[in-house]
């Protein structure tokens, strides 16, 4: 059994990088990718600021919808306020995790509210710098029609907290020999280097990558379980 792969673009906003992000889009077009993007909804992050705010945004996020691109939540405005990790422990920065649920339910409503508005079909969570904590999974079942969560470590998907969960491992593909793997990439930031080597892997193994409507969900998997231990436990030694 041949591993599978999705990619991931994060940090799409009415300011990122056109140029970059064009370069994206190129590269799906050509090998036929169906990627996730993560789309900031209202951004007020400094960080994202990269290029003259675009009035025709929602028009482009749109057209990727149109052709069977996979929108999700991005959070809401991308600026932490908080130094808890939450469930998914990479960082200790999160706009969402250790906020009262009263808190992380008005951006998640005022998020959905923009999405909703610009006519986005959004199914999928993704959370900045991977920070979410329980409260969040609920205000999402409240207030969103959200089913899946685009984040944490195993092999393959499964379903957690009422969730589907689709795991997102690495930053850089790699051939593997099986398993679901996610590259989550940050067109705003990447190098030339890295373009070329996303196009690269691409080319050769686009076969391979898969549209995330075919994936299944199992509630427990061994396979699941000692990936994810193994995974945080050698991460404690880098």
């Amino acid at each position: 059994m041949s591993a599978k792969y999705i990619v991931r673009f994060d940090d799409a906003c009415p300011t990122m990088d056109k140029n970059r992000w064009q370069r994206v889009e190129n590269i799906c077009n050509k090998y036929g990718i169906k990627p996730i993007v993560a789309v900031i909804p209202n951004n007020n992050d400094p960080k994202q600021m990269k290029d003259t705010f675009d009035e025709k945004f929602w028009n482009k996020v749109r057209d990727w919808q149109d052709k069977g691109w996979h929108i999700a939540l991005h959070g809401y405005d991308h600026v932490y306020i908080s130094k808890n990790s939450g469930l998914v422990p990479f960082n200790n920065k999160s706009e969402f995790a250790g906020l009262s649920f009263e808190e992380q339910a008005n951006k998640i409503k005022n998020g959905w509210k923009i999405f909703q508005d610009n006519k986005m079909k959004a199914n999928i969570w993704v959370a900045p710098s991977h920070t979410f904590d329980e409260n969040t999974l609920k205000a999402l079942k409240e207030y969103t029609s959200i089913e899946i969560v685009s984040d944490g470590i195993s092999l393959f998907p499964f379903k957690k907290y009422k969730f589907n969960w689709i795991p997102q491992q690495v930053w850089r593909f790699r051939k593997m020999p099986f398993g679901v793997w996610t590259g989550c990439f940050h067109p705003n930031e990447m190098s030339e280097k890295e373009f070329n080597d996303l196009e690269i892997f691409i080319e050769k193994n686009h076969q391979n990558f898969i549209n995330i409507d075919k994936l299944k969900y199992k509630k427990t998997c061994i396979l699941n379980i000692i990936f994810e231990k193994m995974y945080w436990f050698l991460r404690r030694f880098k």
